[in-house]
């Protein structure tokens, strides 16, 4: 792609920046006069015919471009993020493309200068206290803020890990608003399904884990998940970044930072006397932390990548034998297995023009924790043949103890366990 004069004015801009050493964010004033001066500098060049480019028709237009790519993020992604549709924008070089929340893509009707993405990228990454250079080639997952407070997780990588100039990725949290209701209207879960989930909500210190694989709309979930708990209950959130914002009226929203990790925050919010913890991912040694929370007797509510519902215990063990590696891995897998009264699973199918996300199954874990072969054995009280399939009951067999307890929150509506799971209706 050829440059433009405004490509060439922008690398001349930027070579005085770093010259000057300036700190764009902060030196306003003097940003708008170096730029309104090498603008006008510029100008005058082209005006003279001296370097090939046509003067600008409207120079204080393009004084106006520069200075909002300097202090935000580019009129092109400012313009992707700022769509409540897309929910990942990431580039290679000058080709940039949104992930729609439909899971279609969107690619930018002009592809914008390597540079430019560059530039905006390591400004991003600098505001996080990063670098990315030949000496730091690499960024995952970073906290970065883009203009208007609004924060996005950003990895990007740059030569000499890539050949070109610059690969991102840039996560934009929406707030999503969902309950377990509009879950039901998109077809992702059937109503007494959904009407069990809000029950589980409803009891105390019940432990439910959320799995699947990435994109499957596990966050999703949870945020339905917490729109149903009863607002006097005490609720604590620990992410790496914020993504949740289901109204808390007696809770907290924690995040990481350079002094503290997952599992510091899971370790402190243990002793906050929460009612229920609730952890948007699980990764690595907080998963830990989190089995001695529902060992204490505090509610949990979790999400982790698996293959199956099953597989969601293995891949607990995975991350809690980082913080314990003495621990023998099949007694880290069965203390998690008797931690958790139910573990849902979501999926989605990528194979037509939309992604179709949906619960796939919801199952308890019986007394008999382990199979003979080792892992899991689960009962699937809710499950489908396959996404797009009906959601069906397999069994009203929820095991004694969290039958008693469903029965304590059903008994106010003169409901059973059982007429709830054939479909009876709640008003909750």
């Amino acid at each position: 792609m050829r440059a433009t004069a405004f490509d060439e004015l922008r690398a001349r801009v930027h070579a005085v920046i770093a010259a000057r050493d300036m700190d764009v964010t902060a030196a306003n004033d003097a940003l708008r006069r170096l730029v309104e001066e090498e603008a006008e500098r510029f100008q005058r060049e082209l005006m003279r015919g001296t370097n090939g480019y046509q003067p600008f028709a409207d120079p204080l237009d393009v004084v106006t471009r520069m200075l909002a790519e300097l202090n935000g993020i580019g009129p092109q992604l400012e313009a992707l993020v700022s769509d409540p549709e897309v929910e990942e924008v990431f580039g290679v070089d000058g080709e940039v493309t949104a992930r729609l929340v439909s899971g279609e893509t969107r690619a930018l009707d002009c592809p914008t200068q390597p540079e430019a993405v560059l530039a905006v990228v390591q400004r991003l990454v600098a505001s996080a206290g990063e670098n990315l250079d030949a000496s730091h080639p690499k960024v995952d997952g970073a906290r970065v803020h883009l203009p208007g407070g609004r924060q996005a997780r950003l990895s990007a990588a740059v030569p000499p890990r890539t050949d070109g100039s610059i690969s991102f990725t840039l996560r934009v949290p929406k707030k999503r608003n969902t309950t377990l209701a509009d879950m039901v209207s998109w077809g992702a879960i059937c109503p007494p399904g959904a009407a069990f989930l809000e029950l589980l909500m409803r009891i105390r210190r019940a432990r439910v884990l959320v799995a699947g694989p990435p994109g499957a709309g596990k966050t999703t979930l949870i945020e339905a998940l917490l729109r149903a708990v009863p607002p006097r209950r005490r609720v604590i959130s620990v992410e790496e970044q914020r993504e949740l914002n289901a109204p808390l009226l007696n809770g907290e929203y924690w995040q990481t930072s350079k002094v503290e990790n997952l599992a510091d925050l899971v370790r402190s919010a243990r002793v906050a006397s929460p009612d229920l913890v609730v952890l948007g991912e699980l990764k690595g040694p907080e998963a830990w932390e989190l089995l001695m929370a529902g060992t204490l007797g505090i509610g949990v509510l979790a999400a982790v990548h698996a293959e199956d519902t099953a597989g969601a215990f293995e891949a607990l063990a995975v991350c809690a034998t980082k913080a314990v590696p003495a621990t023998p891995f099949a007694e880290v897998e069965a203390r998690f297995a008797a931690m958790f009264d139910v573990v849902v699973y979501c999926d989605l199918d990528d194979t037509g023009d939309r992604v179709r996300r949906q619960v796939t199954e919801i199952a308890v874990v019986p007394p008999q924790l382990c199979t003979a072969t080792g892992g899991v054995a689960v009962t699937p009280i809710f499950a489908r043949d396959d996404i797009g399939e009906p959601m069906e009951l397999r069994t009203a067999a929820v095991g004694e103890r969290l039958e008693k307890r469903c029965r304590r929150v059903l008994s106010q509506y003169g409901l059973s366990l059982a007429e709830l799971l054939a479909g009876a209706e709640v008003l909750w």
